[in-house]
């Protein structure tokens, strides 16, 4: 098989945000032969970009401050539910968490959704509005805020687990991958200049929920802090990346690597600031 031998703008573009978020110049070209670039054409693009003057180390100035879940010591008891607290880091803030969803729940959001999928999404950084992006192979879609009465159910019990109202989260977001389908290293919080104030500021965190067990593949990486976290149906991940100070945590990038066999869904309630429905 014929080694690759070019890149496009968009692998271009995502190699120099990886370099500008701290990645190693060696892992990725290891990824790019990985992914059948040839090895030399591989190692000379990272030094070269490396060398272009495009990229400058990012340091991150991020103020960390008390987030209540990190209290918590190994359950969770919310008002219809025990969640069991599997590990935590603190710097960044991600939280592993299994039961916080019944196998029913998970079920329920898998079959709602199903008819009402399109393909995923991302926020353009320079106009601030959604866009296709080749990045993101899914298909998603959004829930109303309490749009029936296991919606409502599942919000108020992210709310307790959190301690952020249920006001402060975005319509719950449910995404299928098939074989292949993956979402690259990416960051939840909005660009700085594209935060909407009016409209619950700036997203802080991030709870996501893991609807299915998958047969392989799927994992969402942390690559900050070398975490890897398996789908298991009925768990969930939280990540906070923003402080009362406007400012964000660059150590929160994250990906979902392509699934390998089976499929995976996810449901994802974002938490912004403050109320975003307040008029």
């Amino acid at each position: 098989m014929n080694k690759i031998n070019t890149i496009s703008n968009d692998l271009n573009d995502w190699i120099i945000t990886a370099l500008k978020t701290g990645a190693s110049p060696l892992a990725i070209a290891s990824g790019l032969i990985k992914k059948g670039f040839d090895p030399k054409f591989a190692y000379e693009t990272l030094f070269e970009i490396v060398g272009s003057g495009n990229v400058k180390s990012v340091r991150s100035s991020y103020q960390y401050e008390k987030v209540p879940l990190l209290k918590e010591q190994n359950m969770i008891h919310t008002s219809d539910q025990t969640v069991y607290i599997r590990s935590k880091i603190v710097k960044p803030v991600i939280i592993q968490m299994e039961n916080v969803l019944t196998d029913e729940e998970c079920d329920l959001l898998i079959e709602w959704a199903g008819e009402r999928l399109q393909p995923s999404t991302v926020i353009d950084a320079n106009s601030g509005a959604e866009k296709a992006a080749a990045g993101r192979t899914s298909k998603g879609m959004y829930f109303n805020l309490r749009e029936n009465q296991v919606i409502s159910r599942i919000e108020k019990r992210i709310a307790e687990i959190t301690s952020y109202p249920v006001e402060n989260g975005e319509g719950l977001q449910v995404l299928k991958y098939k074989v292949g389908e993956e979402y690259k290293a990416h960051f939840d919080f909005f660009p700085e200049k594209k935060v909407n104030q009016t409209k619950g500021g700036q997203r802080v965190a991030t709870m996501l929920l893991y609807l299915n067990n998958v047969e392989s593949g799927g994992e969402t990486i942390f690559p900050k802090t070398n975490l890897t976290v398996v789908p298991k149906k009925g768990s969930a991940v939280f990540f906070h990346y923003g402080n009362s100070l406007g400012e964000v945590d660059r150590m929160s990038l994250h990906s979902s690597i392509p699934v390998k066999a089976g499929e995976k869904w996810v449901a994802t309630k974002w938490i912004r600031q403050k109320n975003i429905y307040q008029l």
